[in-house]
């Protein structure tokens, strides 16, 4: 396959990435872009010289698909992810694969069925910090891992203005998904219990019946533990849209990693900032960082057959703890894993 021939699904904030990172490789080619709101799936795709669809059917049914990127609201992955297996293209979706335990497992038996390649979308791993990181790891220098904590936590205008769709997904779900995948690819051992707690309040004022902010405390197969903590309430005054940070404790060492504020500070008439530059960025005109070596590394894998880094299978376990984090909360108990479907 000299060309890989690309459509995206959803035409969003992510999938405009993908439809970029398509449209400026030497190795792709981008066929088209589907959204619900056909204007904007014609206005993105009429960037690259593609084709528009409102129905991903549409897409499936050509006959120059080979791979499909999702990129549909984080409760919203499940049926076409499944109708692109099932049609024979390769799969890049976004995290988290899904909000339910029932909608990741038929994902994840769509890839198995398929024979086809599934990526999770979870694009830290490429990001120079966190690389960085796990070569350290790989080197003994943190030694046999005890703890993780790890913050990941938005401004309020994420969840009552940026996504239409909050009320679909959780801080949890959202954002420490991408810590919990991390923390799996650090430690090298499945999340066997969970115990968390929630609150509901500031959010729930305004009208969205969501968690404000939750922490989770787990257990690890190999006797680590780990804190994940999310929420999306910070006050919008904040110097970036999200507060992020891990700290990694070992036996023999701890590991820092704080990207609340990445080298770029910015003082405005308007705002004091901590411009993110770290997992997007435009260099030369071109789209750069850690989003578009993920897509990179979802091409290689369809190109020479190899396993993705971030797999189905992990993006299942992921998907698994945090139903097991909304299940604890609920029930006041903690959550022993693998959950029962």
């Amino acid at each position: 396959m000299e060309e890989v021939r690309v459509g995206v699904i959803g035409a969003g904030v992510m999938g405009q990435l993908h439809a970029r990172a398509a449209a400026e490789s030497n190795r792709e080619r981008l066929v088209a872009v589907v959204d619900l709101d056909e204007a904007r799936a014609r206005e993105v795709a009429g960037r690259y010289g593609a084709e528009a669809y409102s129905d991903y059917m549409r897409l499936l049914d050509r006959g120059d698909v080979d791979v499909v990127c999702v990129a549909t609201p984080d409760s919203m992955h499940s049926e076409p992810v499944k109708a692109c297996l099932a049609a024979g293209k390769h799969v890049l979706v976004e995290k988290p694969l899904a909000t339910t335990l029932e909608d990741s497992r038929a994902i994840l038996d769509a890839e198995r069925a398929s024979g086809k390649i599934l990526m999770v979308n979870y694009t830290h791993r490429w990001a120079a910090p966190y690389a960085k990181a796990r070569e350290m790891i790989e080197q003994g220098a943190l030694g046999k891992p005890i703890m993780i904590y790890a913050r990941k936590n938005d401004t309020i205008d994420i969840p009552l203005k940026s996504i239409k769709w909050s009320s679909e997904t959780s801080p949890a779900k959202f954002l420490s998904s991408h810590d919990l995948d991390l923390a799996l690819w650090y430690f090298e051992s499945r999340i066997t219990e969970v115990y968390a707690r929630g609150v509901k309040r500031l959010l729930k004022a305004r009208g969205l019946d969501v968690y404000d902010a939750i922490q989770a405390l787990v257990k690890f197969e190999n006797g680590a533990i780990g804190t994940f903590e999310s929420a999306w309430i910070y006050p919008n005054t904040f110097p970036n849209p999200t507060d992020s940070y891990i700290q990694l404790v070992g036996e023999k060492g701890v590991i820092t990693l704080d990207r609340r504020q990445e080298i770029v500070e910015a003082a405005t008439e308007d705002a004091y900032t901590y411009p993110k530059v770290t997992i997007v960025s435009i260099i030369d005109g071109k789209l750069r960082g850690a989003f578009k070596d993920a897509h990179e590394h979802f091409i290689d894998c369809v190109l020479t057959g190899k396993k993705p880094l971030t797999s189905g299978e992990l993006g299942h376990h992921v998907a698994e703890v945090t139903v097991a984090i909304h299940k604890s909360i609920e029930l006041g108990r903690s959550i022993s894993l693998p959950l029962e479907v």
